[in-house]
């Protein structure tokens, strides 16, 4: 069954962010994932969510100065107190909004070959999996291309299998991107066929362009069943750049949101 979460980064931006939840539970979603909150009390965002009957699947950390180009902490030498706090501040979050989930970004960095930016990231994903597990969470690592975002620390899956392999943890799992998966690899299926059992949450956009599932080339019924058929039950997030506008863009979706969401 596909279970589709909006994203409030990227769908409903046409409207003001505390109204993009009122948006996206009238057009049929019933989850709602975006790491723009810490503007935000918890209370404040549980007391929406809870108005308009939505579930929250994830709460990433707070990811730096965007300004300047940061997308995590988690690989930055010397960022490890910054990190830690919001870490913490994330839990925080993810408990008041009830959300399974943590996602600390792995960042940009001028390369991974430096031990020191290894063995950072390490560190921060360890006290990552063992403060969320001390709440009832897990903990997310999501592999996204350097086409996308250059520089990022987590841009492959080989990458991401040694740290897997390494840390042998239940809590850990993937969040799989169909978008990156398939600009990486050329087959989002595969991967998540791979991953099978080790993912935690998708979300999903098409190539090229990163728009709505069906204005692309990657076969979005075939990934769905990948994932159904591996026993995936969690949320899809859709973390696409809607084409022309997000309510138009629905239409590629109707199907998932009328059937299987009400």
């Amino acid at each position: 069954m596909v279970r589709l979460c909006a994203h409030l980064g990227y769908q409903f931006t046409e409207f003001e962010p505390l109204s993009r939840f009122e948006q996206a539970a009238g057009a049929g979603f019933r989850a709602v994932e975006w790491p723009a909150i810490y503007a935000f009390s918890p209370q404040q965002l549980r007391e929406i969510i809870d108005k308009y009957g939505l579930e929250w699947v994830q709460v990433t950390l707070p990811f730096g100065n965007a300004q300047h180009g940061e997308k995590g902490l988690a690989s930055l030498p010397g960022r490890e107190s910054e990190f830690s706090d919001g870490l913490f501040r994330a839990i925080d979050y993810a408990l008041a909004l009830g959300a399974s989930w943590i996602h600390p970004m792995a960042g940009v960095v001028p390369s991974w070959d430096d031990p020191l930016i290894q063995n950072t990231y390490l560190k921060n994903i360890r006290l990552s999996i063992s403060a969320a597990s001390d709440n009832g969470l897990g903990t997310l690592v999501e592999v996204i291309g350097e086409g996308e975002v250059p520089g990022y620390a987590m841009s492959n899956y080989t990458r991401a299998r040694k740290l897997f392999d390494e840390q042998g943890c239940d809590s850990l799992r993937l969040l799989l991107d169909a978008y990156h998966a398939q600009t990486l690899t050329g087959d989002a299926c595969a991967v998540a066929a791979e991953w099978a059992g080790k993912i935690g949450h998708v979300q999903i956009a098409d190539v090229p362009g990163r728009h709505e599932p069906g204005t692309g080339n990657i076969d979005f019924e075939a990934f769905f069943n990948v994932l159904e058929c591996n026993g995936y039950q969690g949320w899809i997030g859709c973390e696409y750049r809607p084409q022309s506008g997000t309510i138009s863009g629905l239409k590629h979706l109707e199907k998932y949101l009328h059937k299987d969401n009400h």
